[in-house]
């Protein structure tokens, strides 16, 4: 009996102290689960910041949309009837029952996952009907990006998509949430934790259900800054007009062009072609159109204006002539002849003309774009020299541009080919830098490369005096509040060693070219353009051997040109005859930039209200 009495008492110490544990220790940690079974954050979704022109056009917008969530906490905790309600949920908006298993399962089992793509209103009609059977789910909007023109603004501006494991693990450290979207390319990538908002939060009290039943706190969402580029929309949308009709024109399908302000840098219009929907992507492209894309021989994902590299052709003949004159090899009067062809250690280099020009100086090769000339001042400067002024003009240099992607060409000299011949005896024939190599580099072939953007961040320095800038897309940016927290500032990344005089005999050659007697003059008097500024076409061969090779069709420009406020590229992509099929297309930009030269430089607008 006595023992029995123990064991009693012995237990009813044991519960006493239990009890002292839970209500005393542990009260803090047990009301925190008790509050987790009725008091959920959640995320509250910030609105990308939308992206406009210079003048506050916009080239996006955020359009809501409806989407089913579902907590998954708040599920059936029964196996059987939580996979019920998974295959409910399934066939409500049309999701294969293990995708709809297989999202929740990285899901923070207490905020709100995603399941599905967006609901129709069919959709939504059929979800609501059903939400009081179906614990832990509930319909929410959300915004989603909606591109205007994408076929024009495309490659600039990109698109956005949800993140895949790669973004996730490089992103969640920032707050990224595994069903948010990212930027994938253009200035959406390039400006991401720009246009990125910072999301907010609410605690709010669910029922059994799931269903909120009130807020008790939250922090507000704040949306991402508005980002005005450079572009100007009209400018942009007549460039790509342009230059499809010129591709149309000569049965051509891909080509790309640029427009940069030469004095501050800014890019006023950038355009490849062929473009595509930009819009597919955001709702999930069908693996059939993103293998039509991938497949498609023209390459419409590949954005020319920054990551097309080719060779410049004539184009660079600007640059062995300032290499010539700067290292006194030539002066802007000596004269040197322009014959057929010319004959070096046995091989034969031939000019485009079958008859010999006659002697000229070097403004008049420029205007005639004579080979045999070039060929000789390359011979005069060498190799290492004339990549040193290729470079001072930013060849073979990525421009830092505020989107991904942006491809540096190539500089080519006899170390690089000592570099990249691939053969371990660096005396072979592949590894030995020729006087061949040498004076094709000075007519911009040999291994050089370029791209759009690079030509024109090129030929805005001949027009500026020599400043090499760096060019820019963002204008200013305003946030939330439209407070202008960034504006553009041109930013000098070097200069050309050149004097003002030597710059002026280039441009001087520049300025012939298009004018009369030369059959270039001919587009601009037939659009009524005038010629007052300089420009240079080069077609550009790639590939194949010998005389017989295909080429590409350049041209560069610039004007006013006593006070130059544009600049341009214009590429077409397998171009046979650059003065017929690329200058007429840069003549057509002229045309609408002249007949809208006011509106295109004028102040931006106020935010939109």
């Amino acid at each position: 009996m006595v023992a029995a009495a123990g064991v009693v008492v012995l237990m009813v110490g044991v519960l006493t102290l239990k009890l002292a544990q839970l209500q005393v220790y542990d009260s803090s940690n047990l009301a925190a689960l008790a509050r987790a079974n009725t008091v959920h954050r959640t995320v509250l979704e910030a609105d990308r910041g939308i992206i406009y022109d210079r003048h506050g056009v916009a080239l996006v917008q955020n359009t809501p949309v409806w989407n089913l969530q579902v907590v998954p906490a708040n599920l059936p905790t029964d196996a059987r009837e939580r996979a019920a309600e998974l295959a409910t949920l399934a066939r409500l908006v049309g999701q294969p029952e293990d995708r709809s298993e297989a999202s929740l399962v990285i899901a923070d089992p207490f905020s709100p996952a995603r399941i599905g793509a967006d609901l129709t209103e069919a959709q939504v009609l059929a979800v609501t009907e059903r939400l009081p059977s179906l614990p832990g789910a509930s319909i929410a909007h959300h915004a989603v990006r909606t591109y205007t023109d994408p076929l024009t603004f495309g490659h600039l501006v990109g698109y956005v998509g949800p993140l895949d494991d790669t973004d996730l693990q490089r992103l969640k450290p920032l707050g990224y949430q595994p069903d948010e979207v990212v930027g994938k390319v253009g200035v959406e990538a390039g400006l991401e934790s720009v246009l990125r908002g910072t999301d907010g939060w609410a605690d709010v009290v669910v029922d059994a259900r799931g269903q909120i039943v009130k807020t008790i706190a939250m922090q507000p969402p704040v949306a991402g800054h508005a980002v005005y580029l450079t572009i100007d929309a009209s400018l942009q949308v007549a460039t790509s007009h342009a230059l499809a009709a010129g591709l149309s024109r000569d049965g051509k399908t891909a080509g790309a062009s640029v427009v940069i302000d030469p004095q501050s840098g800014e890019v006023l219009a950038l355009v490849s072609l062929p473009g595509y929907d930009t819009n597919l992507f955001i709702h999930g492209i069908s693996q059939a159109a993103y293998n039509g894309l991938l497949t498609n021989p023209d390459r419409p994902l590949l954005n020319r204006a920054i990551a097309g590299q080719y060779a410049p052709g004539s184009t660079f003949k600007m640059v062995t002539a300032i290499a010539g004159l700067q290292e006194g090899k030539i002066t802007p009067q000596t004269m040197l002849g322009c014959p057929s062809y010319l004959n070096y250690g046995g091989w034969i280099y031939h000019n485009w003309a079958t008859y010999n020009l006659g002697y000229m100086n070097v403004a008049k090769a420029l205007a005639v774009s004579c080979d045999t000339f070039f060929y000789q001042v390359a011979a005069m400067v060498g190799d290492v020299t004339l990549a040193r002024y290729a470079r001072a003009f930013g060849f073979g240099q990525a421009k830092d541009l505020e989107m991904p992607g942006v491809e540096s060409g190539l500089v080519p000299d006899r170390i690089w080919k000592q570099l990249t011949c691939g053969v371990p005896d660096l005396n072979s024939d592949a590894c030995r830098w020729t006087l061949g190599d040498t004076i094709t580099f000075g007519i911009g072939q040999s291994a050089l490369l370029t791209t759009p953007l690079n030509q024109a961040v090129y030929v805005a320095a001949l027009a500026n005096g020599g400043f090499v800038l760096q060019p820019t897309l963002v204008h200013l940016v305003r946030d939330a509040s439209g407070r202008v927290t960034a504006t553009q500032q041109r930013r000098v990344v070097g200069t050309v060693p050149a004097s003002a005089d030597n710059l002026q005999a280039v441009r001087e050659g520049m300025r012939e070219e298009i004018n009369r007697p030369y059959n270039m003059n001919y587009w601009f008097r037939a659009a009524g353009v005038p010629a007052d500024g300089g420009g240079k076409t080069g077609t550009a061969q790639w590939g194949g051997s010998g005389l017989n090779t295909p080429t590409h069709a350049w041209f560069v420009f610039f004007a006013p040109f006593a006070q130059p406020d544009i600049a341009m590229s214009v590429f077409v992509e397998g171009g046979e005859l650059s003065e017929v099929e690329a200058a007429p297309i840069g003549v057509d930009i002229m045309q609408f930039n002249l007949n809208n030269h006011a509106a295109i430089r004028s102040a931006t607008p106020l935010p939109p209200a």
